[in-house]
């Protein structure tokens, strides 16, 4: 039931843009915002990209929920700040002294609430960007063979049967 519905889906996406080219980066831009460390301001982000950009909406929404919804958001943004952190000790720079002066405060009350302390705002934000920004060109080629791949069999499929449209367009030039 869901393989035959995402089926569905990603036939109906192939169908209505006609560019896996245009699709793959969709696809990608919405796993980059995924990981992006914004989180208020992933639907805007998504919105602005695909109206500057003129990228396919459908697509980039799936992929950034698909990636970044309420069951995966704790893994995500964890890994974020993971690879954040050891990328900047990687290059020899303390990340809590980076911090700014009102990270102090968050740290206080993020200690007292939950035990955690000493947390970097740059690994956050420099770990989501890169992430996403790494592991969206990674994807690219990748998703551009699935959905060339999917394009063409929706065509060898389609061009079997008798379009409705053109046997019709037909009728009407040999009329006239």
């Amino acid at each position: 039931m869901i393989i035959q519905k995402s089926k569905h889906f990603f036939e109906t996406l192939v169908l209505k843009e006609r560019s896996p080219r245009v699709l793959a980066i969709s696809f990608c831009f919405g796993v980059f915002v995924a990981f992006s460390p914004f989180v208020c301001f992933h639907t805007v982000m998504i919105l602005a990209g695909c109206w500057l950009f003129s990228m396919n909406l459908a697509v980039c929404l799936a992929s950034t929920w698909l990636v970044n919804n309420p069951w995966t958001m704790i893994p995500v943004y964890s890994t974020n700040y993971i690879f954040g952190d050891w990328l900047l000790k990687f290059f020899g720079l303390d990340p809590l002294a980076l911090n700014p002066s009102w990270m102090g405060s968050i740290n206080n009350l993020m200690a007292k609430y939950t035990g955690l302390s000493g947390l970097s705002f740059w690994s956050f934000m420099i770990g989501g960007n890169l992430l996403g920004l790494v592991i969206s060109v990674i994807l690219y080629p990748v998703v551009t063979v699935v959905f060339k791949r999917i394009s063409r069999q929706i065509y060898t499929k389609k061009s079997g049967k008798v379009n409705i449209n053109e046997d019709y367009s037909q009728k009407q030039k040999s009329i006239s």
